[in-house]
């Protein structure tokens, strides 16, 4: 940043400052200067600013960015397209492989069940046939 010369600096100090409802005198305090001097900072009558600039950002919880920006920039993925389509791949890898042993699982579930199908089939049969003997038992 160069002196004073950028309006919007102050501005930016100057409604944080205010968003948080402080006065230019608990600055001043918080700063350790007297409240005329950080009147003239916020009017850009010295160039104290830059002395200053990191410890009013650590005031108002700001980062010395949002004092000059005016807002939080946004942070980039400082991940490759590379690293993201290895990351996509291997999730997808991931998911496929939990896929195949919910389906294998559901496999052994199916020939289980068709296993107890058949067992049960048997026994009806083996019923029916006591049935058939026991009737003709009795008709004699």
């Amino acid at each position: 940043m160069s002196g004073m010369d950028n309006i919007s600096v102050k501005k930016n100090i100057t409604a944080m400052r205010k968003g948080l409802g402080l006065t230019q005198q608990e600055m001043a305090d918080r700063l350790g200067i007297s409240r005329n001097a950080y009147r003239r900072i916020e009017s850009g009558e010295t160039a104290l600013l830059n002395d200053y600039l990191l410890q009013i950002a650590a005031i108002l919880d700001r980062t010395a960015d949002e004092l000059v920006l005016g807002y939080a920039p946004v942070e980039k993925d400082s991940r490759t397209l590379a690293e993201l389509r290895e990351k996509y791949l291997q999730d997808g890898i991931e998911q496929e492989r939990k896929s195949q042993e919910r389906i294998s699982a559901l496999e052994q579930t199916v020939l289980l069940q068709e296993k107890r199908i058949a067992l049960l089939e048997d026994l009806v049969k083996t019923k029916e046939e006591i049935i058939v003997m026991l009737k003709k038992e009795i008709q004699k």
